[in-house]
């Protein structure tokens, strides 16, 4: 029976080591067995305490009893053969009774070497504890290594979620309502080294405000936008329509002027300038020599965007559309969420059961 438990204390010397949970299951199991045992035992010893205190009573009463008997018949003198068979089976069982006090105290003897196993295993249980609870705490530690990964690693992916949703929607609310800009671009008088004369600069105005409307550079200029992709301003009427509306112009001093269009888009916008500059310098410049002086004309400030646009509705339409596609975003991932948290649950009472 002691080699029954070798299994168990040998155990113990590797509990030292570190257990795994495969280890700590099998040593949990031998202890539930031993536990059961110690305890059918721990029965077993009470009823043999029993029967040996009751067997010793029973002894003792029949040998008081034969020596009454026996002193009584030596002073009646001797013996009938009833009492002499009488005696014998009691002499008898006198023997067996003494055999099972000598088997009482061998078990008593294995009983002791049982508690001491037992006491073997509370030790080996308290270790088992010890190491029990190292693994938990090494597991909660993990656990919430774990869980700051996955709140880092979901707090990162919702932050680029957001921000990767704030651009999509603010680029689809740009080709929605794009915003309104203003392009401001400038042309001067062209002396080509030499000093001009009043009139000559003055000439020069006149003749590059009357260019700006004039019906050949708007042929001229629709032919250029046509060809850089604005097909919105690719005929003459149109672009006539779109300069009286948005162009505006000023000469902020002598042989000088300043043209500015406005219009939805900067890019859009600063192409659409930069195109009709660029055909009024050159207009102007192969008409030079049909002109008095025969000046000519040069681009001082190319077409630029100011940075801030004259109206934005984009934010509004981002909020609208971020907005939107984020309550679209979460009732699709709470679906999902849900779903795979059931199956996940079903798969886990599933490996239970």
């Amino acid at each position: 029976m002691n080699d029954r438990h070798e299994d168990p204390l040998n155990t113990s010397a590797d509990t030292s080591a570190g257990f795994s949970p495969e280890d700590i299951a099998e040593i949990e199991a031998r202890l539930r067995d031993l536990e059961r045992a110690e305890s059918r035992l721990a029965e077993r010893e009470r009823e043999l305490a029993e029967t040996s205190a009751s067997m010793a009573r029973d002894l003792r009463d029949t040998a008081e009893q034969l020596k009454h008997k026996e002193h009584q018949l030596q002073n009646v003198g001797e013996l009938p053969e009833q009492l002499r068979n009488r005696r014998s089976r009691l002499q008898r069982i006198r023997a067996v009774l003494r055999d099972r006090a000598s088997k009482l105290q061998r078990y008593e003897a294995v009983l002791d070497d049982r508690a001491r196993e037992a006491d073997q295993i509370l030790a080996q249980r308290r270790e088992v504890a010890k190491a029990g609870a190292a693994v938990q705490s090494r597991e909660r530690k993990l656990a919430t290594i774990q869980a700051r990964n996955k709140t880092m690693s979901a707090s990162f992916f919702v932050v680029a979620a957001i921000g990767i949703l704030g651009v999509l929607s603010f680029a689809v609310a740009d080709h929605m309502a794009p915003a309104t800009y203003a392009a401001k671009a400038e042309v001067q008088v062209d002396a080509r080294g030499r000093a001009l004369t009043p009139d000559e600069v003055d000439e020069w105005q006149r003749y590059i405000e009357a260019l700006v409307t004039d019906p050949g550079l708007l042929e001229i200029a629709a032919d250029r936008m046509g060809k850089r992709g604005i097909a919105s301003l690719g005929r003459a009427a149109d672009l006539r329509v779109r300069l009286e509306r948005d162009l505006t112009t000023s000469a902020p001093s002598s042989g000088r002027l300043t043209m500015e269009l406005v219009g939805e888009g900067s890019a859009a916008t600063r192409r659409s300038l930069d195109t009709y500059v660029v055909a009024i310098v050159a207009q102007s410049n192969a008409t030079k020599n049909q002109r008095a002086g025969g000046t000519g004309t040069r681009v001082s400030l190319d077409a630029e965007i100011a940075d801030a646009p004259i109206e934005d509705e984009r934010m509004v339409y981002a909020a609208g559309v971020g907005g939107g596609a984020s309550l679209v975003g979460l009732l699709l991932g709470t679906t999902v969420y849900r779903r795979l948290r059931r199956q996940h649950q079903d798969f886990e009472r599933g490996v239970i059961d």
